[in-house]
């Protein structure tokens, strides 16, 4: 398991759970006094396999060639959940799509990229399979009745589960904070039901 301190990793039980929006009310508050890096993960079971959200996709998954790539953002006014995190004020932004059984050997690659200290929020529910960042935040929509594949795996290790009603949170990305290079956050509810 690789142990990254400075990383926040924010992961969802379901779609709609309101994880880029968290993530970026986040990178909007701390990014004026911390050059918050940014990454999106986004991890398949094989190469030139299907859109890991199901249906057809984009096409960008299924044309991975080796078992991963690093992708930098550097256009915030797109239409797409890096572009938004790096319009929130992030001051990198990373996409590393990554075959799953090659998890470890992306993180590293990207680590090697961002530096080991730089202070990262990640949205990923797999990572956290391959890594243990200093505090995993798991989203859910207060009507998630089943929770995805990817979430059941990594559910026991939420260190807090935040709930979204489609407006706001039941706690507040403002109560997420980042002191002396360590994450915290409010106590609360420790596992998804």
């Amino acid at each position: 398991m690789i142990q990254i301190p400075s990383m926040l990793m924010i992961g969802s039980a379901d779609r709609n759970a309101g994880k880029t929006l968290f993530a970026c009310s986040v990178i909007e508050r701390l990014s004026l006094g911390s050059p918050i890096v940014a990454i999106k993960v986004t991890a398949v079971d094989a190469a030139h396999s299907g859109c890991p959200r199901g249906g057809d996709g984009c096409g960008v998954c299924s044309s991975l060639d080796g078992p991963y790539d690093i992708t930098e953002e550097t256009d915030p006014t797109l239409d797409k959940d890096t572009a938004r995190m790096l319009a929130a004020g992030a001051k990198r932004v990373f996409w590393l799509r990554v075959l799953k059984s090659h998890l470890a050997e992306g993180i590293n690659a990207l680590m090697e990229v961002t530096g080991p200290s730089a202070p990262l929020v990640c949205e990923s529910n797999t990572l956290r399979l391959a890594a243990q960042p200093g505090l995993f935040l798991m989203l859910k929509n207060q009507n998630c009745e089943k929770y995805k594949a990817s979430a059941q795996k990594v559910a026991p290790f939420a260190d807090r589960v935040i709930t979204f009603d489609g407006q706001t949170f039941d706690i507040s990305p403002n109560d997420i904070k980042l002191i002396s290079g360590k994450w915290t956050a409010p106590a609360g509810q420790a596992s998804i039901n």
